[in-house]
């Protein structure tokens, strides 16, 4: 990328760099695939589709299981309080749960969890008050399903499954709606996925042998190469939700991020350099979240204008209709989860995570 002619980022320099969407370490997720679970992490919190409850991971002594807290009554009112005491939503005593997602879209939450052998993951399928139990993948011994990441609009959850060959690792997506799971990506080499489209229709695929980044076309099964590396790979790659466009972050003595053009095109202008790690959408784009030089911001896109979390805040989620967030925050040796009024610019303790 060195060959590309470089442009200073001016003027906008803030509002360009805030509408980006690298891949992410982090727990809040909508447009792009999470890290494997041996980086440890996972997707801990999220909102129920109509908003009057929040779902958490916690653990029950040394198992982690979903919880679940009102915060809101029919009228849209915050509630959450001592008044409304959290409520336990799965009962695992032996294996707990390693990742899941509350719908966007319908009151029910899809987790991951290990099978009975202790080795192999599979995907289930809940109400959100823990009724009607279905196992998303059946499968023999050896196979296992890895969660990757669920839909800003919650129709579909991405997952890797090694079912067809033991030892590689397929993509695949589960629809919400019509209950079926369908082959996204027959993974041929080692491919992995970084992100996909706001429609989609279309994967942003890495070749971890090169760096090298490609577009996969869902439906056509096309691969267009994109652009590799200065050296080695880049830190980050997105495909950005609200203009289709590529970005990368590279190290280049300072975190660089960069745009092309357009995404079948390796014409960069340069965004923005600094110490950035970590950027994500909200689920309908009015928010970008940031994490730059070991501090977390939440930005509003169309103005710049950060919320006025707590100092040491690290967001985790935004509510569907982008009014409401939720946020962890370490105090007195305890990782406590608050509920934020982005109205109100106020804050209620919900629980403590363990």
């Amino acid at each position: 990328m060195t060959n590309q002619v470089r442009h200073a980022a001016i003027g906008s320099f803030i509002i360009i760099l805030f509408t980006a969407g690298l891949a992410s370490k982090s727990q809040a997720q909508f447009w792009h695939a999470l890290p494997p679970l041996s980086a440890g992490e996972t997707a801990n919190a999220g909102f129920s589709n109509d908003e009057k409850k929040v779902f958490y991971l916690t653990k029950d002594g040394s198992i982690e299981n979903i919880w679940s807290r009102v915060i809101a009554d029919k009228y849209n009112r915050i509630v959450a309080g001592p008044t409304n005491p959290p409520v336990q939503v799965t009962k695992f005593t032996d294996r707990g749960i390693a990742r899941f997602f509350h719908l966007l879209n319908l009151p029910e939450i899809v987790y991951m969890r290990l099978t009975d052998n202790g080795k192999d993951y599979h995907v289930y399928r809940i109400k959100d008050d823990g009724s009607e139990l279905q196992d998303l993948t059946p499968a023999p011994a050896g196979v296992t399903s890895e969660i990757i990441g669920a839909s800003y609009n919650g129709r579909y959850v991405y997952y890797t499954e090694n079912l067809v060959n033991r030892d590689k690792v397929d993509v695949y997506r589960y629809d919400t709606q019509q209950f079926i799971s369908e082959l996204v990506f027959p993974n041929d080499r080692d491919f992995k996925v970084l992100a996909w489209s706001r429609d989609h229709g279309r994967l942003l695929l890495e070749d971890p042998s090169s760096g090298e980044l490609l577009l996969y076309d869902i439906i056509s099964t096309e691969r267009t190469p994109l652009v590799k590396p200065t050296t080695g790979k880049f830190s980050r790659a997105i495909i950005d939700p609200t203009n289709h466009e590529l970005l990368v972050l590279e190290k280049e003595g300072e975190n660089t991020v960069e745009r092309s053009t357009q995404l079948s095109s390796i014409a960069f202008k340069d965004v923005a350099k600094g110490d950035f790690d970590w950027v994500d959408y909200s689920p309908n784009g009015k928010y970008v979240i940031v994490e730059e030089g070991k501090k977390w911001f939440v930005k509003e896109i169309s103005t710049g204008t950060s919320i006025p979390l707590p100092e040491g805040a690290k967001p985790i989620a935004i509510a569907p209709k982008e009014t409401l967030l939720l946020y962890s925050l370490s105090e007195a040796g305890s990782n406590k989860l608050f509920l934020y009024d982005i109205v109100k610019k106020a804050s209620v303790e919900l629980a403590v995570l363990k």
